[in-house]
């Protein structure tokens, strides 16, 4: 039996990363071999916003000061005698990487959530990325681009390998609604999500389509910000916000495009989630992730970073062009097979895999 604990943040807030550390969890525990936990840095509320495989085991860490987290750690892995360890996101490095040195039994797969130009707002990340990048029994990126300039630019003493965010594909769903006059956008309102962005975006294409509305879901430390920006530009009745939802697909469903205005991403599996449901996308082309999953001029737009004007006028030209959104929205799947849950999920069991048979010829 292969002990595996998937260390988070916080598996009670709505947002991707906790919905990947998700669907990794389920997919790991339909092995007999495996026992799975997911194990929260912090969780007040004892709870996961999106729902574990019953043979998921669930904890949060005791303790408030990072020494007192180390040390819960420490006896976690003990006391369950943990032989892999998953940080899902490079900063919970800070924890885990001690104990690796306490517990040498258990080995470290660093999982990055961000990017290589993502500093997470912290003067340490550089830092603990570089301790990661040599300890770790793997690096693992969400984009081939991200890992290539991991090799390029840092010193990468450990195994790496890229492993893209799955999605999955309802393939009974073929409907499109080509007479939308939705917009839709998700995410977590910081300053990373560029929703500043998105609304000054908004402002340009309302001038020329008032009948419009692009609908944000999510919440965050930036929604009121937002907000009063909305509210300065006289756009409530086309900017429409719509809090969390854990029934995003409903809201794909009856829009007529997705537009991402992300500054950085490490992924993008909302792009994926949308292509899904047949939707064309639109993003800036940031460093990672988009250019990765948006073939552009195919199933979607890519934009240059931060051009507000041309992302304006590329949501335009589909407003004006129904032909051109159902095209689109006829290769929206073109590309999904690359991001398949099988696909995920044999990557990481080969990752996973790998680890132990290194730890048995030892």
């Amino acid at each position: 039996m292969t002990d595996i604990c998937i260390f988070n943040g916080d598996m009670s807030r709505g947002g991707g990363t906790e919905r990947i550390t998700q669907l990794l969890a389920n997919l790991l525990a339909e092995r007999d071999d495996y026992r799975v936990w997911v194990l929260n840095l912090n969780n007040e509320k004892n709870t996961s916003f999106y729902p574990l495989s019953d043979n998921v085991d669930f904890a949060v860490l005791p303790g408030h000061s990072v020494p007192g987290k180390m040390i819960a750690l420490w006896k976690f892995v003990r006391r369950h005698k943990i032989d892999i360890i998953v940080n899902v996101d490079i900063m919970l490095g800070i924890y885990s990487l001690p104990v690796s040195y306490l517990y040498p039994r258990m080995k470290l797969v660093s999982w990055e959530m961000f990017n290589i130009r993502n500093d997470i707002g912290s003067r340490n990340t550089k830092r603990i990325r570089q301790i990661s990048l040599r300890r770790s029994a793997c690096y693992v990126t969400q984009t081939r681009g991200d890992m290539e300039a991991f090799q390029r630019e840092m010193r990468v003493k450990c195994p790496i390998t890229y492993i893209h965010n799955p999605c999955f594909v309802d393939e009974a769903y073929k409907a499109y609604d080509s007479t939308s006059k939705t917009i839709v956008t998700a995410g977590h309102f910081f300053y990373t999500k560029g929703y500043d962005l998105a609304v000054e975006t908004a402002r340009l294409v309302f001038e020329r389509h008032p009948d419009w509305n692009w609908e944000f879901y999510g919440d965050g430390v930036r929604l009121e910000e937002t907000k009063k920006l909305v509210k300065g530009y006289g756009l409530e009745d086309n900017v429409l916000f719509c809090g969390r939802t854990k029934h995003i697909e409903e809201a794909y469903k009856k829009a007529a495009m997705y537009v991402m205005t992300s500054r950085t991403e490490g992924f993008g599996l909302v792009l994926t989630e949308a292509k899904s449901y047949n939707l064309p996308t639109l993003s800036f082309d940031i460093d990672f992730g988009p250019r990765e999953i948006i073939e552009n001029d195919i199933s979607g737009c890519l934009v240059e970073a931060f051009d507000i004007q041309k992302m304006a006028d590329r949501i335009c030209e589909l407003i004006e062009d129904a032909e051109k959104r159902r095209f689109f929205s006829l290769h929206a799947r073109d590309n999904l097979k690359l991001f398949s849950p099988e696909t995920f999920r044999e990557r990481w069991l080969s990752v996973i895999d790998t680890i132990q048979k290194q730890r048995k010829k030892r």
